[in-house]
């Protein structure tokens, strides 16, 4: 009897064993396919980081609708992240700040912002923070982001009068005049590059904006008046071994690549020398009315 009721209990157990045992087995492929579906959602929409260290803002004065580039005033860092969806340009995003060369630590928080609160090291400087709103493909395949531009331009002078009261150096409170005006910043950069890029994990974008003077003249002083110092890519610096003689000391020695602006073109007017001379001449846009902003963005795989 106690066989007979063993042997019941044995075969309602079973099928509800055999049903676990199977639930088990398939734990690992449902684990496998969840990890691989998260995967391609991440590498399909992710946001990248922009390699401030290779990244370039060059800022032009120009005339609207002339060929001609114009004056580049200007080769600037340009830092922030970019969200990138190859299968839907609706979900792009840029988040973009634009300062001076060799301001990165005083300005730049990690993910490439504008730190509150913080100064450069120059007199007179300008920075720019753009973050888009909108983004579209155009008829012809380019991509389009849209958004608002805050340009703030920033000086500390310190006051030039001596007198006999001085007392030594004082703090200079800086003033500061920003400005927001709506940009689209457009890229050349087609949805295969872009599952390229990701693919690979790294990418390089360029694009262009632009800036009327119309209704911010102030803008051209600004950028004008700026200091922009030379933008050095990959800069290492060492000290020379001078133990032998403190004669031959002449400071660090420094490597890098140097970005310079683009040159201007020059007028060919036939004359290098004599007493009416004053030296070359280069062509000037007839009615500068623009800010151009050209852009070489080269992107890291989100980490």
């Amino acid at each position: 009897m106690v066989s007979s009721a063993r042997q019941a209990y044995d075969q309602v157990q079973k099928p509800e064993l055999e049903v676990l045992m199977k639930s088990v087995a398939q734990l690992p492929l449902l684990v496998t396919l969840t990890a691989l579906a998260f995967a391609s959602v991440s590498a399909q929409s992710a946001k990248w980081q922009i390699d401030a260290g290779h990244s370039t803002a060059s800022i032009f004065l120009a005339q609207s609708g002339d060929t001609d580039p114009g004056i580049n005033i200007a080769v600037a860092i340009a830092a922030g992240t970019m969200e990138i969806d190859s299968a839907d340009p609706s979900k792009f995003s840029l988040q973009l700040s634009i300062i001076p060369a060799d301001q990165g630590d005083a300005l730049l928080e990690p993910h490439g912002t504008l730190r509150g609160g913080a100064y450069a090291a120059l007199s007179r400087y300008t920075v720019m923070s753009f973050q888009s709103k909108s983004a579209i493909r155009d008829q012809s395949g380019e991509l389009q982001l849209t958004g608002d531009v805050t340009i703030s331009y920033v000086e500390r002078e310190a006051p030039s009068d001596w007198n006999i009261a001085y007392s030594g150096p004082t703090v200079i409170t800086p003033v500061i005049k920003s400005a927001t005006r709506t940009v689209t910043f457009t890229f050349d950069k087609s949805p295969s590059e872009i599952a390229y890029g990701q693919k690979v994990g790294w990418m390089e974008i360029t694009g262009h904006g632009k800036i009327p003077l119309e209704d911010l003249p102030s803008l051209r002083f600004w950028l004008s008046n700026s200091v922009w110092p030379t933008l050095v890519q990959d800069r290492n610096c060492y000290t020379p071994n001078y133990s032998v003689s403190m004669r031959d000391y002449h400071g660090a020695v420094c490597t890098g690549n140097v970005v310079e602006t683009k040159p201007r073109k020059r007028v060919a007017d036939g004359s290098t020398s004599g007493l009416d001379y004053s030296g070359p001449r280069y062509e000037t846009p007839q009615k500068i009315n623009e800010v151009r902003l050209v852009l070489d963005l080269k992107m890291r795989e989100p980490r």
